[in-house]
């Protein structure tokens, strides 16, 4: 029997307690490490290249470059649209006369398309505010 001060615990029932929590540690460890398996997106869906490719093909004229490419959960568009569980948006630079007179600083657009189908979801500009006849930013497509 081993003594533990204030309490008296027979060996078989220490090595009992210690089973029992070692196995709740190790439970506890996996269901972390399974946790952060399902955080992600699914296999199989469009690679960054590929989204990349698939929005060029929905992007105005005016654009010269990519400027990021993101995947995002649970994406919405702001638009009238239902929320996307899986989607990559991928904004892009260029030059586009919107609301601007004469010529526009670089602007933006973002295109977001499905990560499982490469379908479009939506696009829209965003570009700098330089006063009231630049005041809105308008949507697109």
């Amino acid at each position: 029997m081993l003594l533990v001060p204030a309490w008296r615990i027979s060996t078989k029932r220490l090595y009992a307690i210690c089973a029992v929590v070692g196995i709740l540690s190790l439970a506890s460890l996996g269901l972390l490490l399974w946790g952060k398996t399902q955080a992600g997106p699914p296999p199989g869906g469009l690679s960054r290249s590929q989204a990349t490719q698939a929005a060029w093909t929905h992007v105005d004229a005016g654009a010269t470059a990519v400027a990021s490419s993101e995947l995002r959960k649970d994406f919405n568009t702001g638009f009238d649209l239902p929320v996307h569980r899986w989607t990559w948006v991928v904004t892009f630079y260029g030059h586009w006369e919107l609301l601007c007179q004469g010529p526009c600083d670089r602007t933006t657009e973002w295109v977001a398309i499905d990560y499982s189908t490469g379908q479009w979801i939506a696009s829209e500009y965003s570009y700098p505010v330089r006063g009231p006849a630049n005041a809105q930013t308008p949507g697109k497509k």
